[in-house]
């Protein structure tokens, strides 16, 4: 369960993701993580209706446990029920912690691997958005020629500048 400190820094974080998807470069990525997304809570979904079966499984046994108790008064058997159902009991507990440990690992890895992927981050790491006076996304030096007026997208903000030259390498 997430506290409060982190989920206002999640809010935040997607309202920042949501206004750099604004611009056609994060489209695919935006795309990538909705897919992302809907995987997991399908992993989600596929591991708590599993959970709710095996659940169910075991309230069925528990029922004719219970019933067989009721017509004939077998102490014997009924411990040995007992004692078989806590060791499932404890079988099923220690199979469902690491299943939840192993679908925590990777529901770890897919967050790294979309926090890599996240724009914020790339700018975060030193790169910019150069866009051209109309705002289009500038991706080749052949696009702007000197004395065009730029402006620049990076992690903590915008300027402004104007091209003095250009080469291509």
């Amino acid at each position: 369960r997430l506290d409060r400190a982190t989920r206002y820094h999640l809010v935040m974080a997607k309202g920042r993701l949501t206004e750099l998807a604004q611009h056609g470069a994060f489209a695919r990525i935006q795309d990538f993580l909705g897919r992302r997304g809907q995987r997991l809570d399908e992993l989600v979904f596929r591991l708590a209706a599993s959970f709710n079966e095996s659940l169910r499984g075991y309230h069925r046994r528990l029922e004719v446990a219970s019933a067989r108790v009721r017509h004939f008064d077998f102490r014997r058997t009924l411990a040995a029920t007992r004692t078989q159902l806590d060791g499932a009991t404890h079988t099923m507990a220690r199979a469902m912690r690491v299943r939840i440990a192993e679908d925590k690992a990777r529901l770890n890895a897919i967050s790294g691997k979309l926090d890599a992927l996240s724009p914020v981050k790339i700018l975060d790491r030193g790169y910019a958005l150069v866009f051209d006076s109309s705002g289009t996304l500038i991706k080749d030096v052949a696009q702007i020629k000197p004395g065009d007026r730029i402006s620049a997208r990076v992690s903590r903000g915008t300027f402004n500048a104007e091209v003095k030259g250009t080469s291509r390498e």
